[in-house]
């Protein structure tokens, strides 16, 4: 892993969920992102580029803002269908669940849509999809130490004690880890 300061177009993320299809990885369950892509429309022909080329080449690198460890970054880079390179921004606030079941499951889903869109209306409409893989880049560490931080600051919030704390966040992180191991038999 390296550190370097980069200037990229960051998408937002418009909903998230779960895909779990016996037919890919093993029947995982994998994060599925809607990200807002109407500033652009580059990242529309990568995913439409999917449906008639083969599979691309992909780079993928996490990172953190300067200003926040909240605020986490998955740089994409692809030379191939389409050249194209973007920055998927996370809270590690409101999406922590999501990017440990990326890293978990080393991968997730790309969506496209609007505000409003969810992810099971799009799959059920046949929007295109792609699934990205995002094997270890050496950030694990970094966001396990933001993980737990951030989940015990929502425990303190709650009032719990810090023995308490420590408890729930072990348990919390068991459960969830749980989640993204479980297999949908064919």
């Amino acid at each position: 892993m390296f550190e370097r300061l980069v200037t990229i177009t960051t998408v937002s993320i418009i909903d998230d969920g779960v895909i779990i299809d016996p037919e890919w990885a093993n029947g995982r369950p994998i994060p599925a992102i809607i990200v807002d892509a109407k500033e652009r429309q580059d990242i529309v022909e990568y995913i439409n580029a999917h449906r008639t080329q083969p599979p691309g080449d992909v780079l993928v690198q996490w990172g953190t803002a300067l200003t926040s460890k909240n605020k986490i970054l998955l740089i994409i880079r692809s030379s191939r269908p389409v050249e194209i390179e973007f920055a998927i921004g996370f809270s590690a606030n409101k999406h922590h669940a999501l990017v440990d079941g990326i890293l978990r499951n080393n991968g997730f889903y790309l969506l496209e849509g609007k505000p409003g869109d969810k992810v099971s209306s799009l799959m059920m409409e046949d929007k295109g999809r792609i699934l990205i893989e995002v094997p270890a880049t050496g950030f694990e560490p970094t966001w396990d130490k933001i993980l737990r931080k951030t989940i015990s600051k929502i425990f303190k919030q709650q009032g719990l004690g810090k023995k308490q704390v420590e408890n729930a966040v072990k348990d919390y992180l068991k459960s969830m880890r749980e989640f993204w191991h479980i297999r949908r038999d064919s």
